[in-house]
Order: structure tokens, then sequence, then C-alpha cells
């Protein structure tokens, strides 16, 4: 925590910790915060000095580690949505396309509440649509999501699980286009009414048709 003591006494302040948390490192601590108050106060309500107040550190130790509130909010979408990228790619890697499991797990994420990471990238988006360096921030932030699935498609195809015939960049703007469609029902909340039954029966149709022709 060197680093973070000498700028924040540069800047007049102290590196207080917070008690509960006093194992994490700084970075982790900063990102933990910014998901916290991004959640609380929407990215354009929440200031570089709140993320840094709710970590237990001043701004000037706020910078060391991220230039920005957007390069901040972009490492927060990597933390919430590492575990769930993973999952779901390793769900469509693990079952033959129409598998009842895949389809419900598909089902589950699009029909469940919004989850923190839903949340964050309504937020992302919204940033997106005006600001090129935002743009930027959550292409990169996606970027290794894509490559998780990207890579179970390879796979998937090379094994004859996915018709070789269908062409990668449309699996891939199809797949992408799913998720950030669920992100922003879910952080909408409007699935209601919708079970994850009646979900899967038509993912599992859907997927279906991936398959290598008989």
């Amino acid at each position: 925590m060197g680093s973070d003591f000498v700028a924040a006494q540069q800047a007049g302040g102290s590196t207080s910790t917070r008690g509960d948390e006093p194992d994490l490192d700084t970075r982790e601590r900063l990102v933990r915060a910014a998901i916290e108050v991004f959640l609380e106060k929407g990215y354009g309500g929440t200031r570089v000095q709140d993320i840094a107040r709710r970590a237990g550190f001043t701004s000037g130790a706020l910078y060391v580690h991220f230039q920005s509130r957007t390069a901040l909010l972009g490492e927060a979408i990597i933390r919430e949505g590492q575990n769930i990228m993973l999952e779901m790619a390793e769900t469509f890697g693990a079952v033959a396309a129409g598998d009842a499991a895949a389809s419900m797990k598909f089902a589950e994420f699009s029909a469940g509440p919004p989850s923190n990471l839903d949340l964050l990238l309504l937020e992302a988006l919204a940033l997106a649509s005006r600001s090129d360096d935002a743009k930027d921030v959550l292409a990169g932030a996606l970027g290794a999501f894509v490559d998780m699935l990207m890579a179970q498609i390879d796979e998937r195809r090379a094994t004859g699980g996915l018709d070789s015939s269908l062409d990668v960049d449309a699996l891939r703007q199809v797949f992408v286009s799913w998720v950030f469609g669920s992100v922003v029902v879910k952080a909408l909340r409007m699935n209601s009414g919708v079970s994850p039954e009646a979900l899967a029966t038509i993912n599992s149709r859907l997927l279906s048709g991936l398959t290598p022709p008989a």
C-alpha cells in the first residue's frame, strides 16, 4: 500500500482502511467501493471523491490506480461479470445444443431479477452512447467475456456440436445481442410474468437450429 500512502499524503489526506475489509488490497477495495456507489447513485451521480471516501482513501490515492470514473466502471463490470460470463460460456460448451440444461441456464439468465452486472452494464451503455472514451472502456471490458464465449463456440464447431457452415462473426453478434438484450430487459424489469420454463422451451428450439443438419 506504499504508493497509495505517498499519493494520499501528497494530496493532504489519510489512508484509513475499512475496518471490515482489512486484507483486501487497495485496488480491490476501490473497485468494491465503486460498485457500491455506482449502484446507489448511478454513474452520473457518483463523484470520484465518493468512491475514494467509501474505500477509505483520498482521491489522490484513487488516481494512482484508475485514470477516471469511466475506467473504474469498466473494472467494476469485469469484476461483477467474470463469474457470470464464465459460467455461461462453460454451460454452452458443456452440453449439446438444444439440451435442456443449456436452455434452462440461458432462460434463468434472462428471466431472473437484475444483477449488479445488469445495472452496471446499463449505466455503461448509456454512457457509451455519448462518450467515445466510455465506448472504448466498455468494449475492452466486454472483450474478455466475448472471447470466452467464442472459444466455446470454436470448440463446438471443431467437434461437430455446431454447424460449421454458420458464420462465426454472425454467431458472435447473435449471442452478444442476446446478452445485451437480456441485460436491458432485466434492468428495466420488463421480464415479469415470463417463466424460465417457457423461455427454456423456446431456447431449446433455437439452440437446436445451430446443430449440423441431419
